[in-house]
């Protein structure tokens, strides 16, 4: 027996990694609920044909959802602030578009480079263009993500970069210091220096004379210039293309950064970000900082120190000498060990392992799984706001929730941070109003092949569990289901739609669905 298992183990490993047409509809459907908005039956059937490794390398040649432009002003000559139109475009991908797992790591990143619409930028016109550099770097290097966040005009504003100039002693003025600080304190270093396995050193990454250091680094920025407009030292805020430097307004001083690097005077504003971007990457810390954060938003809150280690070390070197590739980042965290473990139906269960469904991601799986309509007034969004996490509304630069939030016992549960009685109670009446009634009139779920497969209760309970639960229903969570379900069949006759709304409501209302394990 001892040695069936261990085969049984390792055929698994080959399969997980695409080696071998093996993949069960538990390990495909499991994957999938890591690396996109959620599985569905023709999903699950597209990995257990060509593999994970092939499907990886499928889902990173796409690149075909986009966010629509929106206008500057309304037809009043006002600011257009009004969001819907994109909001209702970014659900409308996650729920049918093809390259799911590029618009998954986008979103990730866009939660670590936090712009939002409830602080400064409040255009509409200013988030197509910042989201696309989260589309289109994806699997890029993490340096030209790092240049093109800096200067985009909507992080400018948020935290102030734009028209940052350098100091002024005659007028007791200093370069402002927020984009400096986050830059390293939230999205490349953290507070403390890390090991490889992410476990803290007593040694901080920077001080406040770095911080000082790094603004007058980073001074000498503008916003582009809009169309028909004159080129200005210190131009108003315009959201479309990428801030350019303007030399008189940079600090041209030697400045000392962390890691005891020093920057050379008489640097312009190009080279010196070129040199705090080459600072950055050359420091081993960075490696840990970000890859835990991308394994707690793709696969578990909890990763061993030995997972974040391995993808550390996938972030240090690719294999061919590379630093910073995410595609081999976000190959390597979703082919980890410890991602694919569960993929086994025989594996013993890690209770630490997965992590809750955040609002956003709860709503696209539901929808996905329901095979949804989203129409043109589609107001999944405003949904997902009602259960804690508002699209492009972030409550600060920390995200919706801080990736460091521990729950009661010590583990870390970062989407817990958003989860309250008032808002599991709203998941419930999301998922009543999309079976038993309407999300809004222009949203509707098609629960045909539910139906179809209610001929028998075991065979509805089956097809609920491998949509929406990865073939792994537990005894406890199955009698509910056959409980609810027998009990619509007996009050309904029969009726195959009242059965398939019984069964889908008691799982996905259950403890066991809002987890991903």
């Amino acid at each position: 027996m001892r040695v069936r298992r261990k085969l049984t183990l390792i055929f698994a490993l080959f399969a997980a990694h695409g080696f071998g047409q093996m993949l069960t509809e538990r390990a495909a459907a499991r994957f999938l609920d890591q690396a996109t908005w959620g599985p569905t039956p023709a999903s699950i059937a597209q990995v257990q044909s060509i593999g994970i490794s092939d499907w990886l390398n499928t889902q990173v040649a796409l690149n075909t959802s986009d966010l629509p432009d929106q206008a500057i002003l309304n037809a009043d000559g006002k600011p257009n602030t009004t969001l819907a139109p994109v909001e209702r475009a970014f659900f409308q991908n996650a729920v049918v578009g093809s390259d799911q797992l590029r618009q998954r790591v986008a979103f990730v990143l866009s939660q670590i480079w936090v712009v939002s619409a409830t602080s400064g930028v409040n255009y509409s016109y200013a988030f197509p263009p910042y989201w696309r550099i989260f589309r289109d770097n994806a699997f890029g290097n993490y340096r030209d993500l790092m240049k093109a966040v800096t200067l985009s005009p909507a992080m400018g504003r948020y935290l102030n970069m734009a028209n940052n100039v350098k100091g002024d002693p005659a007028k007791n003025t200093s370069a402002n210091e927020n984009y400096a600080r986050e830059m390293m304190q939230l999205f490349t270093l953290g507070l403390t220096q890390l090991n490889p396995d992410g476990s803290a050193l007593p040694v901080a990454t920077y001080n406040q004379a770095v911080v000082t250091n790094m603004a007058k680094a980073l001074t000498g920025w503008t916003y582009p210039t809009a169309p028909g407009a004159p080129a200005k030292r210190a131009n108003p805020a315009y959201y479309f293309g990428q801030m350019f430097a303007v030399e008189a307004e940079h600090d041209t001083s030697a400045k000392t950064i962390f890691g005891n690097i020093t920057i050379p005077a008489g640097q312009s504003a190009e080279q010196d970000l070129e040199s705090v971007l080459d600072a950055l990457m050359a420091q081993p810390t960075m490696a840990p900082f970000v890859s835990q954060q991308l394994i707690e938003h793709l696969a578990t809150s909890n990763p061993s120190p030995q997972y974040i280690a391995r993808v550390s070390n996938v972030f240090l070197n690719d294999g061919t000498g590379v630093k910073g590739n995410l595609k081999a980042v976000i190959t390597a965290i979703l082919t980890d060990p410890e991602a694919r473990a569960g993929d086994d139906p025989s594996a013993t269960v890690n209770p630490t392992f997965g992590h809750m469904r955040e609002p956003i991601l709860f709503m696209t799986n539901v929808m996905r799984g329901l095979n949804a309509t989203l129409g043109p007034n589609s107001n999944i969004y405003g949904d997902a706001s009602l259960t804690g996490e508002s699209l492009f509304h972030s409550p600060s630069v920390f995200s919706y929730f801080s990736p460091q939030y521990r729950i009661a016992g010590g583990l870390l549960g970062p989407e817990f941070q958003i989860y309250s009685t008032a808002t599991s109670t709203e998941r419930a009446n999301l998922v009543n109003a999309a079976l038993y009634a309407k999300l809004d009139k222009s949203t509707t779920v098609d629960l045909t092949p539910f139906e179809r497969e209610a001929v028998a209760p075991i065979f509805l309970i089956n097809y609920i569990s491998q949509v929406f639960l990865h073939s792994s229903m537990s005894a406890s969570l199955q009698q509910a289901v056959t409980d609810a379900v027998n009990a619509a069949a007996e009050a309904s006759g029969g009726n195959a739609e009242a059965m398939a709304q019984a069964g889908l409501y008691v799982v996905l209302t259950s403890g066991e669905y809002q987890i991903i394990q």
